[in-house]
């Protein structure tokens, strides 16, 4: 992969949005806690060096990024180990590739200097402190992922490929293969999906818990929290953002709300454990399989949203912190009332 003259021909891993919607808005709005979130730039410091930092650069970037630089050089990029003697050429091989570095410049261009985004992280994360005040605030780092990563948090790092959000009619995101990047992704790749694109991948991480095995109920509910609490701390960003979806696909999911649920309880599938029922609902694509085409992709997370935030309009004495305590999904179902 590294040093390649061409886009790789492996499907890039990136946690694709899917928010929260509905007509009223969020049900939990506060102001935002005072943090310092500040967007720290591997991508730059990787593919701009000065020529005093050239020598030692791999040394140099370790010890600013600590261990997210061992991840991002042996996962994220899978260059080499982080004390294979071999590492700094192989990264030199990469940055001055002129496809990648096309790729850089091109990122440079587009995004700036990311003070918009890094405003929208702090208000997003100056929120999860209100609502979760022991929550953590993660370090922000931009990096480039030769389009590996997209989204990529550890336990104390949110990571983001800048690569990713370059706008979809760039002569980048349009050379990508569409077998492996189909239009709808392609769609994506904007600029004002970055902060609710990259907040997602925080929550989904540490505020989900794993329901593998478990029930289409389960499912929904699990990721209806992560959806709310997603809407809280974005407030003011479009719905079709959230949810990656276009609008017309918005419109369709407010307009079929009622026939959507009857399909899940008339085929019986709310409580089914069977993956491919699950998948079919969770997991992205063009549109969703058994549903008109119009239908958007991953349609679970809009119905779990809808399903959270009935409960949350019906118990407004309910918080956040007590929603996710909450192990009950039968709680949270008898007040969802779809029209």
């Amino acid at each position: 992969m590294m040093g390649s003259r061409r886009i790789p021909t492996v499907l890039a891993t990136v946690a694709v949005l899917a928010g929260c919607g509905g007509h009223e808005g969020p049900v939990r709005k506060v102001a935002p806690a005072e943090v310092h979130v500040r967007i720290e730039r591997l991508d730059q410091d990787l593919f701009h060096p000065t020529e005093e930092e050239e020598a030692n650069l791999s040394l140099k970037l370790y010890a600013q990024y600590g261990e997210f630089f061992r991840v991002y050089v042996e996962d994220v990029l899978q260059a080499a180990a982080l004390d294979d003697p071999r590492l700094p050429m192989i990264l030199r091989q990469f940055t001055n590739d002129p496809d990648w570095r096309s790729v850089q410049l091109h990122a440079d261009s587009v995004l700036g200097d990311m003070a918009a985004e890094e405003e929208g992280f702090n208000e997003a994360f100056g929120r999860l402190k209100v609502f979760f005040p022991d929550s953590l605030v993660p370090r922000i780092v931009a990096f480039n992922s030769g389009f590996n990563f997209g989204i990529l948090p550890t336990d104390s790092v949110l990571g983001f490929g800048v690569e990713w959000f370059v706008g979809q009619d760039s002569p980048v995101v349009q050379y990508l293969p569409p077998e492996l990047f189909p239009q709808y992704r392609k769609d994506r790749m904007r600029p004002a999906m970055l902060v609710p694109s990259v907040v997602k991948g925080w929550l989904q991480v540490h505020y989900t818990r794993d329901t593998r095995g478990e029930d289409l109920l389960e499912n929904l509910i699990a990721i209806g929290k992560v959806m709310a609490l997603l809407d809280a701390l974005l407030p003011g960003t479009d719905a079709t953002l959230k949810f990656a979806f276009t609008p017309a696909q918005l419109k369709w999911c407010e307009d079929h709300e009622f026939n959507i649920w009857r399909d899940i309880v008339a085929k019986e599938l709310l409580y089914s454990k069977d993956p491919k029922v699950v998948d079919r609902f969770m997991n992205d694509g063009p549109f969703t399989t058994g549903f008109p085409r119009e239908s958007p992709g991953h349609i679970g997370e809009w119905i779990g949203y809808r399903m959270v935030d009935s409960y949350l309009r019906a118990h407004p004495e309910v918080t956040f912190a007590e929603l996710f305590a909450m192990h009950d999904p039968q709680a949270i179902l008898k007040t969802y009332k779809p029209r």
